[in-house]
């Protein structure tokens, strides 16, 4: 899945009219994190069709940065989260950042490796 980290200004309506700007050429977002710092907004969204929320983006004049993410199935145990951090870091893979889709058991994960990330969380625990 692609990551789209986006920079707005932190004030009302920012986030929002992205958001539209998606959804008027049928882009959805599957998942989305963000916080406000220092006037700036961070936000990181993973869209159903990268390509056309490239262009949406490119089109409104935000600033984004892109990059490969895992998105990692995980139940509802409370061991879930940290069995699957504990393999990455045991593997020596850094998580850059973690957020999760509400009501899907899903987490989604930007690390240092992705590779190596992908090869530890398809192998079975022992």
């Amino acid at each position: 899945m692609r990551e789209f980290q986006l920079t707005v200004q932190n004030r009302p309506g920012s986030f929002a009219k992205v958001a539209a700007a998606l959804a008027e050429v049928g882009v959805g977002i599957e998942v989305a994190a963000g916080m406000g710092r220092r006037g700036e907004g961070l936000i990181r969204i993973v869209a159903d069709d990268p390509g056309k929320a490239r262009k949406v983006l490119r089109s409104l004049g935000v600033s984004f940065e892109e990059k490969e993410v895992l998105v990692v199935n995980v139940g509802s145990h409370p061991r879930e989260l940290a069995g699957v951090l504990d393999r990455l870091a045991n593997a020596g893979v850094n998580v850059e950042s973690v957020y999760a889709a509400v009501g899907k058991n899903k987490l989604v994960l930007a690390v240092d490796h992705l590779e190596r990330a992908k090869e530890i969380l398809q192998t079975k625990e022992p």
